[in-house]
């Protein structure tokens, strides 16, 4: 069981907040940090850095290496905020750094003239250095359905992963072009080792007036933000389920085959405005 703390005090904080992921000891009533996720300034969708350091996100600066901050990975989405997609730390193969939900001429950049001495030095170095890093490993990613004012009800999303192995493992894909992401695979039909878990349709209650989900009492606050994911073949086994408690404490329920840093990147795309979906 874990909870996640919402940190938007200031200006500053309110438009770029950080969040912070611990682990619930029901027994001793404590709790233990476990991730920090931080909203990069200056991008052109929602982009997060996610760190084991509770510490050193607070400054992150994209033009400095990921390993002075920790960065364990990234979640990054499309101008819309209807995907989403989920990194390890490493290299981004594609050019420019663009997103992969984006058309390359789509995102914007800063011009070496637009930098000053300092900034070229940098992002020299850091450009040297991601060279040698390995591809980065691509561990999800989240669709939602659009609904404009939300006529179409509560929000409906997807997320993808890859498949376990035999031996519990997920299956390692480090894509190189876009048709070989998790999204541009489910795009173009092939579901070949990818793994397709869906949000739970809450069901109207007409004492309430309002739909409803069975949280367990984990969650005390109606929320469009609230989930739980399921697989299509069992729709009583909760794989994930996220909610609000008070204005900004949630909590952030897993289990097999999901892994908390999924669980808590798959949380973050719950609390930025979609365009396109309400």
């Amino acid at each position: 069981m874990c909870r996640i703390v919402r940190k938007n005090e200031g200006m500053d904080k309110r438009m770029y907040p950080t969040y912070e992921l611990y682990l619930e000891e029901p027994t001793s009533q404590g709790r233990v940090f476990l991730l920090r996720a931080t909203k990069r300034k200056r991008s052109r969708g929602s982009y997060y850095a996610i760190t084991s350091d509770m510490d050193n996100l607070g400054d992150y600066d994209q033009r400095a290496s990921d390993t002075k901050y920790g960065v364990l990975g990234k979640l990054r989405s499309n101008f819309l905020g209807t995907a989403f997609n989920v990194y390890s730390n490493g290299r981004n193969p594609f050019s420019g750094g663009e997103n992969v939900n984006e058309p390359a001429q789509a995102t914007t950049t800063t011009t070496t003239a637009q930098m000053s001495a300092a900034e070229v030095e940098m992002k020299k170095m850091k450009d040297h250095k991601n060279k040698s890093l390995p591809v980065r490993q691509e561990l999800g990613a989240v669709i939602y359905n659009p609904n404009v004012l939300g006529l179409k009800g509560p929000r409906k999303m997807t997320i993808l992963m890859n498949t376990m192995t035999s031996e519990g493992h997920m299956v390692e894909r480090r894509p190189t072009q876009v048709k070989d992401t998790l999204i541009g695979r489910m795009t173009a039909g092939d579901t070949t080792d990818l793994l397709v878990l869906r949000n739970k349709s809450p069901q109207w209650n007409d004492d309430t007036n309002s739909f409803v989900l069975n949280f367990g009492g984990r969650v005390s606050l109606a929320s469009v933000k609230n989930f739980q994911i399921v697989h299509d073949n069992d729709l009583d086994y909760i794989i994930m389920q996220f909610g609000r408690t008070s204005q900004d404490n949630f909590t952030m329920d897993c289990q097999y085959p999901m892994t908390p840093f999924q669980a808590f990147a798959f949380a973050l795309t719950s609390f930025d405005a979609k365009l396109a979906c309400e």
